[in-house]
């Protein structure tokens, strides 16, 4: 079976956001709750109104990406109207910021240069910018070796900056200070920018861009200042620099700030309210199974199962097991792929046992016991635990970035302990819930 463990491996990398059109796609949307509308809105409102700027928000790991990607493909066809959009989706860490120190000007940048690499890539169409010409020679240098330029694609000075924003925080300060003073200048150069990219698309039959800017809820959560976290700086304290870009523009956003004292900030400076894409709903607030939840979860794994050439009765030992690894997984997409790869490597062979299963469920658990430092971690979670509600404190912004805490809907939000969290000592001691 060591063939057949490889193949599940590769059909089950928690790290893969799948593609538009992948067979192993299932769909959760009657099992999200109305949450799962989120990406039906964001479809209705670039299609029908002038650009938007929307925050699309649900738990790391919980299938945003995937979606994302299907609604890219949603708008990139021709829709009721008669007209379809360019959407230029990128994975905001995955080559241009360091998701532990994120600014404004970072993302800008970023976006410009997805912008000029897929209208290159994809259209033959060269952008120009003569101010970003100008402003790659003024600041070339503060590099730390000459770089030439001149030769290089627009697109591709902006990734010898975004990679040095991404790699080096040294770099990433000496850029920051020269952009910084002159934010207001890059924003009219970038709208310059995009104002061009919109002539070149009609001309190819679009009627104007998106821009899909994934993987912002990784951003770090730390405290700046007692009043003032990483989350709150960039999208509080930078929202109306986030809103300029004339364009249609998607960002996600963590989790935590959904759900924080900020919240209605949001709102206001954003005139919407974020999107939440909630967790597959495999329990009821009573504890019970939700069979459909369940059976969604199921019908993920097998699909994996059939891409590997597998059948549930390859992969494991009896009857149950799957069900008790998707209740295990609490809903939660990555977390079952996670269970599954760490169950693998534990195993070193199919089929996966439930003792297979329990240890890396056990591997899980120990993992938020390290993270979960403090006594008052845990009041807070058997609060949440007793009333299926946030407590209102300041932990509640942590405990839903960590996935300590998983969000559920039911027309009603209601809030759930992961499975992982709740096998621990810690979290089982008797206290008194004040």
């Amino acid at each position: 079976m060591a063939h057949d463990i490889a193949l599940l491996f590769q059909q089950c990398d928690p790290a893969e956001a799948l593609q538009p059109g992948d067979g192993r796609y299932v769909s959760f949307d009657e099992v999200r709750g109305e949450g799962k509308h989120a990406l039906l809105r964001l479809t209705r409102a670039i299609r029908n109104k002038p650009p938007v700027c929307r925050l699309l928000s649900g738990h790391r790991g919980g299938g945003k990406s995937t979606e994302l990607l299907r609604l890219q493909k949603e708008l990139e066809q021709i829709g009721p109207n008669g007209d379809k959009f360019f959407v230029v989706y990128f994975e905001a860490d995955a080559e241009d910021l360091d998701v532990n120190d994120v600014d404004f000007p970072d993302i800008l940048l970023a976006i410009v240069r997805h912008i000029g690499l897929a209208f290159r890539k994809r259209l033959r169409v060269e952008l120009r910018s003569n101010w970003f010409s100008r402003f790659f020679d003024d600041i070339k240098t503060l590099l730390g070796s000459e770089l030439e330029f001149q030769k290089l694609e627009l697109d591709a000075k902006f990734g010898k900056f975004t990679a040095a924003i991404k790699n080096s925080p040294t770099e990433r300060d000496k850029i920051r200070k020269a952009v910084e003073p002159d934010t207001s200048n890059l924003i009219l150069a970038a709208n310059e920018f995009i104002e061009e990219a919109n002539k070149q698309l009609v001309k190819h039959g679009y009627k104007s861009l998106v821009v899909i800017v994934d993987n912002l809820d990784r951003i770090v959560l730390r405290n700046l200042n007692p009043d003032c976290t990483t989350h709150d700086q960039l999208f509080i304290n930078r929202s109306s620099q986030l809103k300029e870009l004339r364009c249609h523009v998607i960002y996600t956003l963590p989790i935590s700030m959904v759900f924080s004292p900020q919240a209605g900030a949001l709102a206001n400076l954003y005139e919407s309210q974020p999107l939440v894409l909630p967790m597959v709903k495999v329990i009821k607030p009573d504890g019970s199974d939700n069979p459909k939840g369940l059976q969604a979860m199921r019908q993920m794994v097998l699909e994996r199962l059939a891409a590997a050439n597998l059948v549930e009765e390859d992969a494991f030992d009896m009857a149950g097991t799957l069900d008790d690894l998707c209740r295990k997984s609490g809903g939660h997409l990555r977390n079952l792929l996670i269970l599954i790869d760490s169950a693998c490597e534990i195993a070193g062979r199919l089929p996966l046992t439930a003792t297979d299963i329990k240890q890396a469920f056990r591997d899980m658990s120990n993992a938020f016991d390290r993270a979960l430092a403090k006594p008052a971690y845990f009041d807070a979670l058997r609060k949440i635990d007793a009333t299926h509600e946030l407590t209102g404190g300041d932990h509640d912004p942590l405990l839903l970035y960590n996935l300590s805490v998983l969000e559920y809907e039911n027309g009603e939000i209601w809030y759930a302990v992961n499975p992982a969290v709740r096998e621990l000592a810690k979290f089982k001691r008797t206290t008194i819930i004040s």
